[in-house]
């Protein structure tokens, strides 16, 4: 009897270290599933953006370098600083605008031109996968401004308002575009943010003013385009009244019956 009792215990417990086996792989794989799955949606959601290569580090050191040479009025020296920084970093956009700024401040249009193109291409092609970057959005609108596509430099504006809504001198270039666009009750809009952001930036409340003057002169024209509209609608109904009534005089008397 003891040795039936002890087989029977042997084979239980087989059975269950067979069974609890397999359910806790079943939970394990279960759960690291869960996970992995967890992570690769933060992944898809989160990509962090990839590490500046020693190429592009050197490059950015070099804008710094240019920008300050800038600023003292070395046009050329900061000229050739952008270069160095863009040989590098052929894609760096900004260095491309500030390349351009450095062109047209020694006379150089044409050359400033092809700079302020190559930057909004470059910015162009670097939002695609940086949705989320403000100032990259706002140096686009900058070189589409200078290239007179205000239109185009419109759209970046707003792009970099959504994700930076309360930056005074974003909402003061959108402004200046809208202006350029004879948008001007949405001019006046950002012109109104700008100063309320910042008091003291004089340049948007001259522009204000002249958004305000511009969007006056829209709503006078457009009086005056309905005024003249409703006086040829009443000149064409005068008109069309005058040949029913000749068209009237002119039928024939019916001939008397004898």
């Amino acid at each position: 009897m003891k040795l039936l009792i002890a087989v029977l215990i042997l084979v239980s417990g087989l059975v269950c270290l067979s069974g609890c086996r397999s359910t806790s792989v079943q939970t394990e794989t279960t759960a690291n599933a869960s996970n992995t799955s967890a992570s690769t949606a933060l992944t898809a959601a989160e990509t962090p953006p990839p590490e500046p290569t020693k190429e592009q580090n050197e490059a950015r050191a070099l804008l710094e370098q240019a920008k300050e040479l800038f600023r003292q009025d070395k046009d050329k020296e900061a000229a050739e600083t952008f270069q160095k920084a863009l040989a590098l970093d052929p894609d760096y956009g900004e260095a491309h605008f500030r390349l351009g700024l450095a062109y047209a401040a020694q006379g150089k249009k044409e050359e400033a031109e092809d700079e302020y193109k190559k930057a909004a291409e470059a910015y162009k092609k670097y939002v695609r996968a940086n949705q989320k970057d403000a100032d990259a959005f706002f140096y686009m609108g900058l070189a589409y401004s200078k290239l007179s596509d205000h239109a185009e430099a419109v759209k970046a504006f707003k792009q970099a308002a959504k994700l930076q809504p309360e930056d005074g001198d974003l909402q003061y270039e959108l402004g200046l575009s809208l202006s350029r666009l004879a948008q001007y009750q949405e001019a006046v809009i950002a012109l109104q943010k700008a100063i309320d952001l910042d008091p003291d930036n004089y340049r948007a409340g001259e522009a204000l003013v002249k958004a305000k003057e511009g969007a006056e002169r829209v709503k006078v024209l457009q009086k005056r385009q309905e005024e003249l509209l409703r006086k040829q609608g009443a000149t064409a109904r005068r008109g069309n009244q005058n040949g029913l009534n000749a068209n009237t005089s002119a039928k024939p008397v019916p001939a008397a019956t004898p």
